[in-house]
């Protein structure tokens, strides 16, 4: 199978975006959950060794401490890798516009093509596939990641391509 794919700025804003949140979104969550709990241990720890200096009231401003510190940690590592993410998006965005990409499953390998440049993956190299929000993720054994949305080819032709990635042996992720 063969595909000829135009950049399209705005089907690339989406997968980075969903690539963003598959890597960030559990913890995000759970940070953003968790910090109240951390605020709340904090302030009764130092209300009750206010009161009188106890061990109860060190006890919850310990856990409160390794609550709120991890939370502090990823809030500002989140926040400065999507200043970082939003960079390089622009900077994709740039570099492929009016381009043609060309993408061909065969049953050795997934090639894709740009201009002169072509990349090469046997489908030992893959180590997990994902279907997030009609997009077919591809991760290699280098964290290397391909997207090839349903908008870009068809939905007959992507439940195509999903079928030929099964019949390759490359295990779905658990969590689909």
């Amino acid at each position: 199978m063969k595909f000829e794919l135009k950049f399209d700025e705005d089907i690339f804003r989406n997968q980075m975006d969903l690539l963003r949140d598959l890597a960030w979104k559990d913890k995000i969550v759970y940070y953003k959950n968790s910090h109240f709990l951390g605020i709340f241990l904090f302030i009764i720890g130092c209300m009750l060794f206010y009161e009188r200096p106890n061990l109860l009231g060190i006890t919850f401003i310990i856990f409160s401490l390794g609550i709120l510190i991890p939370y502090i940690y990823y809030y500002f590592k989140i926040k400065s890798s999507y200043k970082g993410f939003e960079a390089a998006k622009i900077k994709e965005i740039e570099a492929n516009k009016n381009l043609i990409f060309h993408w061909e499953f065969t049953e050795q390998c997934l090639i894709e093509k740009v201009l002169d440049y072509e990349r090469v993956f046997n489908w030992d190299d893959f180590i997990v596939y994902l279907i997030r929000d009609n997009n077919l993720l591809l991760i290699t054994k280098n964290h290397e990641s391909m997207i090839l949305g349903e908008v870009e080819v068809g939905k007959e032709n992507f439940e195509e391509i999903i079928d030929f990635v099964e019949k390759r042996n490359v295990k779905k992720n658990k969590l689909t």
